[in-house]
Parts: C-alpha cells; sequence; structure tokens
C-alpha cells in the first residue's frame, strides 16, 4: 500500500480518537457538575446534619456487643444486622473462651439481649 495513504488513514485514526476522548471528558465533567447540584439540592431538602449518624433505632450496638461478650466472654466472630417486625436487631456469633459458639439477638433500640441459643 502506499505510505502516504497509511499515514492519513493513522492521522485520521489518532483524530477520532482523540476528539472521542475529550467528548467523553467534558461529557463526565457535565454529569459530575449537575450530581453535585443534585447532591446541594437533595441535601438541603432532605435537612441532613450529618450523613455518617446512626438512626436512633440502630446506635446501641456497642452496649450490645458489651453485653454478649459480658454473657460469654470470648470473641465476637460475626456480626449481622436483621430487621424484624419493624425494629432492627443485631445477631452475634461468640466463640466463647471456653470452646462453644453461642449466637445472640439484641435489640438495637434498648441494647438487651433478647434471645440467646
Amino acid at each position: 500500500m502506499n505510505s502516504k495513504f497509511i499515514k492519513k488513514v493513522l492521522i485520521l485514526m489518532v483524530s477520532l480518537v482523540a476528539q472521542t476522548a475529550f467528548s467523553n471528558l467534558a461529557h463526565s465533567a457535565d454529569t459530575l457538575s449537575r450530581l453535585a447540584t443534585y447532591r446541594e439540592v437533595v441535601g438541603a431538602d432532605a435537612n441532613i446534619t450529618d450523613r455518617y449518624a446512626l438512626p436512633p433505632s440502630k446506635v446501641n450496638i456497642e452496649p450490645c456487643q458489651r453485653e454478649a461478650l459480658r454473657l460469654h466472654p470470648g470473641i465476637i466472630e460475626k456480626q449481622r444486622m436483621l430487621h424484624r417486625r419493624g425494629d432492627f436487631v443485631v445477631r452475634f456469633q461468640i466463640q466463647a473462651h471456653d470452646g462453644l459458639d453461642w449466637f445472640m439477638l439484641c435489640d438495637l433500640a434498648t441494647g438487651k439481649i433478647i434471645e440467646e441459643f
């Protein structure tokens, strides 16, 4: 093939790739600015003061951990939040020092153990 033709094709391909890349950057910047505006509006309407605060029904996770370890000293192997009948509970799997596995359910609204097995 003719080397001039190959050069023209390569130049055309490079320019197309560059145009595509710059148009994607412009689109991304536009999308990010719209997203930032959306976040400001939604945050203002929702009256969110601390976005990392737990809801009131989940505040007592640390008292639940302490109570579970007080009843059966050992290591918390697994911890999982569950939603039951409109309330939040946390299920602990504890490997006790005596070698037994204990499972406990704790009410996150009160911080009290409601079931152990």
